[in-house]
């Protein structure tokens, strides 16, 4: 009986979510860096349960750039992420940040000198703290423009995310050395005109040569939208949301290095003990 009253809730509030426009229940918020404005949208799910939320970012596709902050809302892969955390009643923030229409996630250092991924950088540096979100748990998403923003988010922020779910995207400016340390899913359609599979599965089996946590799926018959509305699905969002990043632990040296050379030796025990004199005085 509780089994199917819990189902029951469950479906409830998807329907009642569906019933209502985004825009009345995803938070509108924006961010500034460096003279460039993110806009975002932020929905927080179960908010009153114990512990500390987990965080879902998710980068669009090119067809919702602007400073609207509702355009990337309208997409499939949002309601698939939307949808499953609600599912599995999961005390979660989902955000959405919105590219610029002018800008596309992934530039390069040769054009800009503040990338948009380094805004979005900046911005999960500050929210995530601010947020009480818990920093083993910070997942990133993205589909076509927004997955070649996601692998090179990956690519620069090699202690940030548990891992990444990657649809129709190809991996651009990045390199699989600095992408090993995350493990990835990426998803491509044999059909996609865009973002070539063969590129994408080339890539990741550069990850696996590296024995990095990296798994490829190929939708068979299905075009660059097909696979970005596909992707998304439980089973994927299951293993996504089964990693935990792994915070490093200080080594010796960092701990016993006293006096911050590069080095423990004498001179770090002599600081040591005079401390301590001087603290008998």
């Amino acid at each position: 009986m509780k089994k199917i009253f819990t189902t029951w809730l469950a479906l409830a509030t998807l329907l009642s979510a569906s019933a209502l426009d985004k825009e009345d229940y995803y938070l509108a918020g924006s961010y500034q860096y460096n003279g460039i404005t993110l806009p975002y949208r932020q929905l927080t799910l179960n908010a009153d349960l114990p512990g500390q939320p987990l965080l879902v970012v998710q980068l669009h596709g090119g067809s919702a750039r602007g400073n609207d902050n509702v355009a990337q809302l309208n997409a499939s892969a949002v309601d698939s992420v939307e949808n499953y955390l609600r599912e599995h009643q999961a005390k979660a923030i989902f955000v959405l940040p919105q590219c610029g229409a002018d800008r596309v996630w992934n530039e390069s250092r040769n054009s800009y000198s503040t990338t948009m991924t380094d805004v979005v950088t900046q911005w999960l540096q500050e929210h995530i703290p601010s947020n009480n979100v818990d920093a083993s748990r910070v997942y990133i998403t993205g589909y076509s423009a927004g997955g070649s923003g996601t692998w090179r988010m990956v690519n620069d922020n090699q202690d940030m995310f548990a891992s990444a779910l990657i649809a129709a995207a190809k991996p651009l400016m990045v390199t699989a050395a600095n992408i090993r340390h995350t493990p990835v899913y990426a998803v491509a359609g044999s059909n996609d005109q865009l973002m070539d599979y063969s590129a994408i599965k080339s890539f990741v089996e550069s990850l696996q040569a590296l024995d990095a946590e990296a798994l490829y799926y190929q939708l068979n018959g299905r075009d660059h939208l097909g696979t970005c509305d596909q992707a998304f699905t439980h089973a994927r969002l299951d293993w996504l949301l089964s990693h935990n990043y792994v915070l490093p632990q200080p080594s010796v040296t960092s701990i016993c290095d006293v006096n911050h050379d590069g080095a423990v030796d004498v001179s770090d025990v002599n600081m040591v003990i005079n401390a301590m004199l001087g603290k008998a005085k």
